[in-house]
């Protein structure tokens, strides 16, 4: 038995490393556990119902028994932008629309995603347990290409002769030509990014006293990215702009590892803690806090994101409570933050046009600008997507009909981590997502076997500028997601 659990862990965590691609609550998915899906995510940090409530909180491992949960879900983002024609020639300051005038929308492609979900939960004694859960993190993924935009130059110009490689004019230096010297083309005009994130959570829980539990997890994390189209900003990388001002215009070296790399991959791990509390048969109350998750750094993309490449992962933490005022009729509250703001590559601003300007470093700067190569893509404080941390209100309910069916249903509420002055790079990762809507059931099939399903749809949000990069221009990101998903259960 145990070999056959460990070759279904293995199976399942193949087919996630495939595609996880999801993004809810910023880029993390709004819930783990399919009862939880099924109420918006509420209940994860003090109503565990299934062994995937052990990726929400540890210490929820001593109230599920033996069981063995697998499932799968279609997740379908719809991700789009209204962008607008670029001011002057490089074509980098601001996505560009599609139709004949350059305003029109741009569909991202590849709306539908597959991911399945795998969770164990052992009992030790009668008062400790074990559990591995695995599951996708989160992802962002858009695909924008370059024949839906004006003329097809690409969403960032990456066809765009006179924008990939550069052709300054200012400092001019005849001597330097419309092509810098030792310049090349980045990449194409085919534009988006495909973040992927996979965990697997190996945990451990003990009932401390008989209301109360106390859990720990090891996570051991995944992911990989790709990023195509944004060829075009490699004036505004550290490796470019550091070997024109040595080379003083003559010549300049074109960033190796800025776009169109092809995939590539990570690895890291974190902790996470939590504790149970079961105040009475009535009320119930759980926290949880992971980790931030240390991530070695994206090689092939060192010249885009910050400080050479590093993507971790965010720490998260919930607390919840769970309310049953009679045996069939349940409530759950859960409050959630996602600490977005300590990851460089996700919620550092867009300082380019402000902080590396190579006309300031010639003496001639734009605006009052400046140049310092540590603000420049692949610098130490590089820019990122400027996202801010995420505060998310969960609420949920539960029905037991009968003895074999339980119905859910559930809202949440998130800030939106993105502003309007950082749309630029985010037409890349249009997450701005804020509501959730959902519904769920669980049937009891027999003693030992139940299904659960659920859905979930999150309306459509827009944010549009203009930003910090894109100066008057104002494009707009917007997203709406849809998911559907089941999950079979075996009950020891």
């Amino acid at each position: 038995m145990q070999s056959k659990i460990i070759a279904v862990a293995v199976g399942l965590a193949s087919a996630l490393a495939v595609s996880v691609a999801q993004a809810t609550n910023g880029y993390m998915s709004h819930a783990y556990s399919p009862t939880a899906k099924g109420m918006a995510g509420a209940g994860e940090a003090a109503l565990p119902q299934d062994s995937l409530a052990l990726v929400g909180n540890p210490a929820s491992l001593t109230h599920l028994g033996q069981r063995l949960d697998i499932g799968a879900s279609w997740f379908s983002p719809k991700r789009k932008y209204k962008g607008l024609t670029p001011d002057g020639a490089s074509g980098a300051y601001a996505p560009i629309g599609g139709g004949a005038t350059g305003t029109g929308e741009v569909d991202s492609q590849n709306n539908d995603f597959f991911i399945p979900n795998f969770g164990y939960s052992h009992p030790l004694d009668a008062k400790s347990a074990v559990g591995i859960a695995l599951f996708g993190n989160g992802g962002m993924n858009t695909d924008y290409r370059s024949k839906d935009t004006l003329f097809g130059l690409g969403t960032f110009g990456g066809n765009n002769p006179l924008a990939n490689p550069p052709a300054y004019s200012n400092p001019m230096d005849p001597r330097a030509g419309s092509q810098i010297p030792g310049t090349t083309r980045i990449g194409g005009g085919n534009a988006g990014v495909n973040l992927e994130q996979l965990g697997i959570s190996l945990g451990y829980a003990r009932e401390v006293t008989d209301n109360f539990s106390l859990g720990a997890s090891l996570l051991l994390a995944y992911q990989s990215i790709e990023v195509k189209g944004v060829g075009a900003f490699q004036g505004f990388t550290e490796t470019f702009t550091q070997s024109m001002l040595a080379n003083q215009t003559m010549q300049a070296t074109s960033p190796s590892n800025l776009s169109d790399r092809g995939a590539d991959s990570s690895y890291g791990w974190g902790l996470q803690i939590g504790g149970i509390w079961d105040v009475n048969p009535m009320f119930s109350i759980g926290a949880s806090i992971r980790s931030k998750t240390q991530m070695s750094k994206f090689d092939n993309y060192s010249d885009l994101f910050a400080d050479g490449g590093r993507f971790d992962i965010p720490a998260v933490g919930t607390i919840g409570v769970a309310f049953r005022p009679n045996k069939q009729l349940t409530f759950a509250l859960d409050v959630q933050e996602i600490w977005y703001g300590d990851i460089d590559a996700v919620a550092n601003e867009n300082q380019l046009a402000q902080k590396c300007d190579l006309n300031a470093a010639f003496g001639m700067p734009t605006n009052g600008s400046t140049y310092d190569p540590r603000y420049c893509l692949g610098g130490s404080r590089g820019p990122g997507f400027g996202w801010s941390d995420m505060t998310i209100i969960k609420l949920g309910v539960q029905y037991a009909v009968n003895d074999l069916l339980t119905l859910r249903a559930g809202y949440s509420h998130g800030n939106n981590p993105i502003s309007g002055s950082q749309v630029a790079f985010n037409t890349l990762a249009p997450a701005v997502i804020e509501d959730h809507w959902t519904l769920g059931a669980t049937y009891r099939l027999t003693d030992n076997y139940e299904l659960t399903f659920w859905g979930m749809y999150a309306p459509e949000e827009t944010v549009s500028g203009p930003g910090a990069f894109t100066g008057t221009q104002a494009p707009e990101i917007s997203m709406s997601q849809y998911e559907l998903g089941i999950n079979f259960a075996w009950l020891f």
